[in-house]
């Protein structure tokens, strides 16, 4: 009989270590960036005041959230783990597709937390998994962006490159304030399309405008500190990136100055194009040379219908 209840309370006390999975957000998150999908009820003051700040959750379950000045804390919360199909995730809950947001995968990790007290978490908060590096989360209309690693800063989705969008406008000023850690190497005006060149360390960036409207037209990106959808990095294989056969893939050959690249985007991604280039001299079939080929230049483009969002209803309640 002793050992019936020994094996039953083993049995009990194992379903309870593996029935409470860890907690995936554990650590230290840096706001980075938001992107409004409705109505906000928060200040555009207020948000850009988030980007910067660091939330910082713990395995004893407390979080807090700090910038240089302030530190709000839970002390003591409740979570909960479940995984979601990403397109109805947020169809249903925001009204707005993942690939909006530059989320290319099928499913995401749902971390729901309820704070045992008044806190900056309210009542209760989702934070949404994309991938170990990318976590967001909704706050009265607006959805926050945290980066889990520092090395990358500058988060790039199919709406925006940082905080340039396509209402930005095409100047030293606006293009300075949204991207900090650059610095203008150049400026080309009386060339058509006009466009500035930044750097940051021996990355760069160019920015060309849309001389009609005034605004920023398309960016090209150069740098390998960058948080791409897919976590695509600058030296990938094409295999890298889009390893997974089952996704619409829309590849183009290059023409003209790029004569031998492959330019392609995800399914309903197309804003955001991924320039591959073939190792030179390769005696191998093209699918092969495509798979090999590596990523060398990102290509945002402005297109102005992603910024317009229906209005989604408030989930901060």
């Amino acid at each position: 009989m002793k050992n019936v209840i020994f094996v039953v309370m083993c049995l009990f006390y194992g379903h309870s270590a593996v029935a409470k999975p860890i907690l995936p957000i554990e650590g230290s998150w840096q706001v980075v960036s938001y992107q409004v999908v409705g109505y906000p009820a928060m200040s555009q003051v207020n948000m850009k005041n988030w980007v910067g700040k660091v939330a910082k959750f713990t395995a004893h379950q407390s979080a807090t959230l700090a910038d240089d000045k302030t530190i709000q804390t839970c002390h003591q919360f409740n979570y909960q783990v479940t995984t979601e199909n990403a397109e109805g995730y947020f169809l249903i809950g925001y009204k707005i597709t993942p690939h909006r947001l530059g989320i290319v995968e099928e499913e995401i990790q749902l971390v729901s937390i309820a704070c045992q007290s008044d806190s900056w978490l309210g009542e209760d908060r989702e934070f949404v998994v994309v991938n170990n590096e990318l976590m967001l989360s909704y706050w009265e209309g607006t959805i926050f962006f945290f980066f889990k690693s520092l090395d990358s800063s500058l988060l790039i989705t199919p709406q925006s490159v940082g905080y340039l969008n396509p209402d930005s406008d095409f100047d030293e000023k606006t293009i300075t304030r949204a991207l900090p850690d650059y610095s203008v190497k150049y400026v080309k005006k009386l060339v058509k399309p006009a466009h500035f060149k930044l750097n940051r360390q021996e990355s760069v960036i160019e920015i060309y405008s849309n001389q009609n409207r005034g605004k920023i037209a398309r960016i090209h990106i150069f740098d390998d500190k960058v948080l791409l959808p897919a976590q695509a990095k600058m030296g990938a294989a094409y295999a890298q990136v889009f390893k997974s056969r089952e996704k619409i893939i829309d590849c183009q050959a290059g023409t003209n100055d790029r004569q031998g690249q492959t330019l392609c985007s995800f399914q309903n991604m197309s804003s955001i194009q991924y320039v591959f280039e073939p190792k030179s001299g390769s005696d191998i079939s093209p699918i092969e040379a495509l798979n090999q080929a590596k990523l060398v230049e990102i290509v945002w483009n402005a297109d102005r219908r992603l910024i317009v969002e229906t209005p989604s209803p408030d989930r901060s309640e």
